[in-house]
């Protein structure tokens, strides 16, 4: 078998990532797994270095060690290259770990989850998501409203960390939040709507658990478009506590629909994929039905 690339990144949950990175390395060579570090300077370098292990025939597939950001990072090296991918959680929100079910704050049961797929990795829906500025794929979940504002205030903020800054970004937010026009064309119906977000799922989960999207299948074939119409403020923070069991959809305000290609556009507000800021509104979705290998049973 070829060597696994392994991607890690050092500043995953304030700095943790490194440790966890020294302890797959080290895994994988008692299971007798060559690898290859993948870690750079810089993303960019990163993903240059293995495109090009790639290119010679000399990678068979790409371990992440961190968290959503650098799962997005190896999707977007493995998608084009068509060679699978492997998640040990390293990082604070760790969502697309929940989806493919593999244990947090376990790096030997991360490992051995890639290790007893090697041989048959398994095949899961990804999305290729457009902005103005660029493009890219996720697994995960893209959105342009009142949870990208918090998604970037929470990045700002120096406490407190991890899915807590969230909650806590909301509540500074808040105050001064109105409702958002938007417009949505799913699979070429249009519409528009005032909301307080509007965004697209591929899995549950997002901004470190909350079950945004809770009826979100990987291998479905199918997005999720999910909308919160406008509310009170005091209805937003009835609602809020409830997404984290996936209750918010019991509210008459919560609409969550299946399309497979999707643009939403509204007035330049940021966008969140994966738990980063990746451009302004408007953008675009289109799913790819199993686009990716990944090493996970």
């Amino acid at each position: 078998m070829k060597p696994i690339g392994v991607l890690v990144n050092p500043a995953a949950n304030r700095g943790r990532g490194n440790d966890v990175g020294a302890k797959v390395f080290s895994l994988l060579k008692a299971a007798g797994i060559e690898t290859v570090s993948l870690t750079s300077e810089s993303a960019a370098l990163a993903k240059a270095k293995a495109e090009k292990l790639i290119s010679d025939q000399m990678l068979g597939g790409v371990i992440a060690v961190g968290g959503d950001g650098t799962f997005q990072l190896g999707v977007n090296i493995c998608v084009p290259n068509q060679v699978p991918l492997g998640l040990v959680p390293a990082g604070s929100g760790n969502d697309q770990a929940r989806e493919l079910s593999i244990p947090l704050g376990n790096p030997e049961a991360a490992v051995a989850n890639i290790v007893n797929s090697l041989a048959s990795p398994r095949r899961v829906d990804v999305m290729k998501v457009k902005t103005s500025q660029r493009e890219f794929w996720s697994l995960g979940s893209v959105s342009a409203g009142f949870d990208a504002l918090c998604a970037k205030r929470a990045n700002s903020l120096k406490w407190p960390k991890g899915p807590n800054s969230y909650v806590a970004a909301m509540l500074l937010e808040l105050p001064k939040f109105k409702p958002i026009k938007y417009q949505i064309e799913a699979d070429g119906e249009k519409r528009e709507i005032s909301a307080m977000l509007c965004g697209v799922a591929n899995v549950k989960n997002f901004g470190g658990g909350m079950r945004i999207s809770p009826q979100s299948d990987v291998t479905d074939g199918y997005l999720e478009v999910f909308i919160l119409h406008e509310v009170s403020r005091p209805k937003l923070l009835k609602i809020f506590p409830t997404v984290y069991q996936g209750e918010h959809i019991k509210f008459p305000e919560v609409e969550i629909f299946k399309a497979k290609s999707v643009k939403i556009s509204n007035d330049h507000f940021p966008i969140s994929c994966d738990g980063e800021l990746v451009g302004e509104a408007p953008f675009s979705v289109d799913l790819h039905p199993g686009g990716l290998q990944v090493f996970s049973a």
